[in-house]
C-alpha cells in the first residue's frame, strides 16, 4: 500500500465527515446565497488543508466559482469541478444506511470535489512534489443551466492545460470512466398566434398549441437512434383559458449528439422550421449548450494509465460513453485529453435515490492523487 493510500485509509472518517457536512450545506442552482455558501465552505476548507488562499471569481446572478493553483510548473493539468446541485432545498434528506450514503448532490458531485481536496491535501502532506502546475477550478453554475458564466473560465485553462481531470460522479456501481459524452444543443420556441372566444368565434382564432403540437411530433421524428442523435420536447407551456383559443405557446427542446457535424446538421434543421399555420409567428432561440466530448488516441492513452494505477491499488477500472453533460466537454473541445468519471461511485444522480457506496472513496481518492501525481 502506498503512502498515500496509507494516509487516506487512516483519515477515511474524517473524508466521509467532509463529504457529509458539505452535503447538508444545501446549494441548489437557481439559489446564488446558498450555492455561495457551499463555496465558503469549501473555500475554508482550501485555505485550512492546503494553506492556499483561493481566488473567488465573483457572479451577479449565478453562484461565485473558486480558482486555486498547486505546485509549480511550466506546464498545467486542469481539475474540474462543481458545487451547485439540482435539488431545491428540503427537497432530499441526508441518510447513511450501512455503506450507502443519501443525500442531495452527495454523487452530483460533492464527493467528487471533497476528493480532489483530500488527493492534493495526501500529496502536500507527503511533500509530493509535481511537475505540472495543478490549477483546479469550481464552479457555481452547472446544474440545468449549462455553466454559462464558468465556462469561459473553464475553456482559457484547458487552453493552457496538458491534461484535464473531472471528478464527476463515476457510471454504475463498478465506477467506470467516462472517456465520450454526448453533444447538448437546447432551443426555446415561441408560437404567437390570435386569440378568440372558443364558443362564440372559435373560426377567428389562430391556436399556437395547435402550430405546437404539429412541430413537436415534427421535431421528436429527428430523433435517430442509429447516429445516436436524441430530440425530447420536454417542456410545454400555453394558453390563457380553457375556453380561449391560445394565443402563445412555448415549448423546450434538449437536443443530444455524437458528433459535431450532426450538431450543425440538426441545429439548421430546427432554426429552419416553417409554420403549418401562416397566421402563426414562430420564434426560435438556442443552439449549442455543451460540445461533444470526443474520444481520441490521448485520451484512450490518459485512460490506460488510470487503469493501470487503479490495478496498483487493488481494482478495476472500466470506461464507457454516456449521454449526459458535464464541463469535461468544455475540456476536451479545447484538444485537452480529458478524464472525467473520476468522482463518486453509487447511483441516482438527479434521482430521489442519489447515494455514493462510502468503500469507493479512499481508493478513489488515492486514484485521484496518483493521477496528479504521475501526470
Amino acid at each position: 500500500m502506498s503512502v498515500i493510500q496509507t494516509y487516506l485509509t487512516d483519515h477515511e472518517q474524517e473524508i466521509l465527515d467532509d463529504i457529509k457536512s458539505f452535503v447538508k450545506i444545501e446549494s441548489p442552482t437557481s439559489d446564488k446565497q446558498a450555492v455561495d455558501e457551499a463555496g465558503a465552505w469549501l473555500y475554508e476548507k482550501i485555505q485550512a488543508y492546503l494553506e492556499i488562499k483561493p481566488q473567488i471569481i465573483e457572479q451577479e446572478e449565478t453562484g461565485n466559482h473558486i480558482r486555486f493553483e498547486f505546485g509549480e510548473g511550466d506546464d498545467q493539468i486542469l481539475i474540474s469541478g462543481h458545487f451547485d446541485t439540482v435539488w431545491s432545498k428540503g427537497d432530499l434528506p441526508l441518510v447513511e444506511k450501512g455503506e450507502l450514503l443519501y443525500g442531495p448532490g452527495v454523487i452530483d458531485m460533492k464527493t467528487g470535489d471533497v476528493q480532489i481536496l483530500w488527493a492534493l491535501r495526501a500529496l502536500k502532506e507527503h511533500a509530493i512534489t509535481t511537475n505540472k502546475k495543478i490549477v483546479v477550478l469550481f464552479n457555481g453554475d452547472h446544474e440545468g443551466i449549462a455553466s454559462p458564466t464558468s465556462r469561459p473560465y473553464i475553456e482559457a485553462e484547458a487552453r493552457k492545460s496538458k491534461y484535464g481531470l473531472v471528478a464527476e460522479a463515476a457510471t454504475g456501481e463498478t465506477g467506470a470512466l467516462k472517456t465520450f459524452r454526448k453533444g447538448i444543443n437546447r432551443y426555446t420556441i415561441q408560437f404567437k398566434g390570435k386569440s378568440s372566444h372558443s364558443g362564440n368565434d372559435h373560426q377567428s382564432g389562430e391556436s399556437a398549441i395547435r402550430e405546437a403540437a404539429y412541430q413537436i411530433i415534427d421535431l421528436e421524428n429527428m430523433t435517430d437512434y442509429e447516429q445516436g442523435t436524441t430530440v425530447n420536447v420536454g417542456l410545454i407551456q400555453g394558453g390563457s383559458g380553457i375556453n380561449v383559443r391560445p394565443e402563445n405557446a412555448q415549448i423546450k427542446v434538449d437536443v443530444r449528439i455524437t458528433t459535431p457535424q450532426n450538431g450543425k446538421a440538426i441545429d439548421q434543421q430546427i432554426h429552419a422550421i416553417k409554420a403549418y399555420n401562416p397566421q402563426v409567428d414562430i420564434e426560435i432561440q438556442g443552439g449549442e449548450v455543451r460540445p461533444v466530448m470526443m474520444k481520441t488516441e490521448q485520451t484512450e492513452s490518459l485512460f490506460q494509465l488510470a487503469k493501470g494505477y487503479a490495478q496498483s491499488i487493488g481494482f478495476e477500472l472500466e470506461q464507457v460513453a454516456v449521454g449526459g453533460g458535464s464541463d469535461g466537454s468544455f475540456i476536451a473541445a479545447q484538444g485537452t485529453p480529458t478524464l472525467d468519471g473520476l468522482g463518486g461511485v453509487g447511483g441516482g444522480p438527479h434521482a430521489r435515490n442519489e447515494h455514493i457506496n462510502k468503500k469507493f472513496v479512499v481508493p478513489r481518492t488515492t486514484l485521484l492523487a496518483e493521477l496528479i501525481k504521475n501526470l
